[in-house]
């Protein structure tokens, strides 16, 4: 019994599988069709460093641009359903090949023999912080509506499209309004005009609001206004960040300073205290040198145009910061300080350069001596000054105990400035209208 169950499945192994293909190979021509359709169809989507809820839909928008080279059109989606983060994906150029190349989905049907052709749009999935826009916009249409009621559209229209007779009319309407009528009606009048001044005060943001603003759309990194202590102004977390202090490394320059081996870097700033720094082991000190280094050789990289200084694009980029850092560590702080089109407008140098500033205040005590960084950023004096201003230092010639501490004589000093974080913090104030006439 057992060789004859044996012998017959054998007999099925040897027999062919009753299962087929699902589509059965075409004989003949396969007629390919191209479809354009205006309505996107599927999309690759990419998500760089992003942990992205799988629940989210988006809403697409597309975007049409009429240039003389030809019609242009551009998708992006967008999403805020989730509770604190808004998400948007659009296409992104860098200048690379990649970018410029287009993606394809293919649909078969073996009953036709066609096969039809799509386009898939590329796009990269970014997340931003839900900001007060909204409740920015809904002050200004409690202000709006406030000012703008039906009376006083119906004068703004008479008096520019109106007749002569309808504009005076109007004047002396305006002008002697609370004269005419008995008390009581002047009396109401004069409550409604005092009760719409008061709605539209309420509205209206605070000089203190205003500034608070103002402060916060300026490139420099948050400060912690209620700080006790100059530590705690401008914390590592805010200034460089979690996830690029665990991607830097330093091992290297701790062996090479152990060895007593040199450390060749092309900042003077970052040069001048790597060996005293790996010398007692200051690891996060060293860190904020590394990041500052990486701040000079991105402004570096950056070349001068006719518009924003232009980055290299994917592949030279990464060749262009050096051997010495990682591909990963590049891209970053690329993606940190950089815009979206791969380049840096003045506002992202100006958010680079004092991000620098800041973290060259923790490596040296709250006290930094501002001539090495301005002859790494390659700026002038007064640009250098201006930096540390925005981050609330105080700015002064170096005093003898300074001069003691740079090893430089008096005549030396003229040059240097240092600049000191203190309590409270002395922002450059802001700029008022002329002084009224008397």
């Amino acid at each position: 019994m057992g060789s004859e169950k044996k012998r017959k499945r054998q007999e099925q192994w040897d027999q062919r599988p009753a299962k087929k293909a699902a589509v059965a190979p075409a004989e003949g021509n396969v007629q390919v069709e191209y479809i354009d359709n205006e309505v996107p169809g599927p999309i690759i989507a990419s998500t760089p460093g992003l942990k992205f809820p799988s629940q989210i839909t988006f809403k697409p928008y597309k975007r049409s641009k009429i240039l003389p080279t030809g019609h242009i059109s551009e998708l992006l989606l967008q999403s805020s359903e989730h509770s604190r983060l808004d998400y948007s994906a659009r296409e992104e150029k860098d200048g690379s090949s990649e970018s410029n190349l287009r993606d394809y989905i293919g649909v078969y049907d073996p009953a036709s023999g066609k096969m039809q052709l799509m386009p898939m749009k590329r796009v990269t999935v970014r997340s931003t912080l839900r900001s007060e826009t909204e409740e920015l916009q809904k002050k200004q249409a409690r202000i709006e509506a406030a000012q703008s009621t039906f009376t006083a559209k119906r004068h703004a229209l008479a008096a520019e499209f109106g007749s002569k007779r309808s504009r005076k009319a109007i004047e002396d309407m305006t002008q002697n309004a609370i004269q005419r009528g008995d008390a009581t009606k002047d009396e109401g009048i004069a409550q409604n005009v005092l009760q719409g001044m008061a709605d539209a005060t309420d509205a209206m943001p605070t000089s203190k609001q205003l500034a608070a603003a103002v402060d916060e759309s300026k490139p420099r990194p948050r400060a912690n206004l209620d700080a006790e202590y100059p530590v705690d102004v401008y914390p590592i977390d805010v200034v460089v960040g979690k996830e690029l202090m665990a991607m830097i490394e330093v091992s290297d320059w701790v062996s090479a300073s152990e060895a007593g081996e040199g450390v060749v870097v092309t900042s003077r700033f970052v040069a001048m205290r790597i060996t005293k720094l790996a010398k007692y082991k200051q690891y996060q000190k060293l860190k904020l040198l590394r990041f500052i280094l990486l701040c000079i050789k991105l402004n570096d990289v950056a070349k001068p145009g006719k518009g924003p200084r232009r980055l290299p694009p994917k592949g030279k980029f990464e060749a262009a910061m050096g051997e010495d850092v990682p591909e990963a560590l590049a891209n970053t702080i690329r993606r940190r300080f950089a815009s979206e089109n791969n380049d840096l407008p003045r506002w992202n140098i100006d958010n680079l350069i004092t991000h620098a500033c800041a973290a060259a205040l923790i490596v040296d005590d709250f006290e930094v001596d501002v001539n090495d960084l301005k002859q790494d950023f390659k700026l002038e004096n007064k640009d250098i000054k201006q930096y540390f201003a925005e981050l609330g230092c105080r700015l002064s010639a170096p005093t003898e105990a300074d001069r003691n501490k740079l090893k430089i004589t008096k005549a030396e000093s003229t040059s240097h400035t240092i600049a000191k974080l203190k309590l409270p913090l002395q922002f450059p104030q802001l700029r008022r209208g002329p002084p009224k006439r008397r």
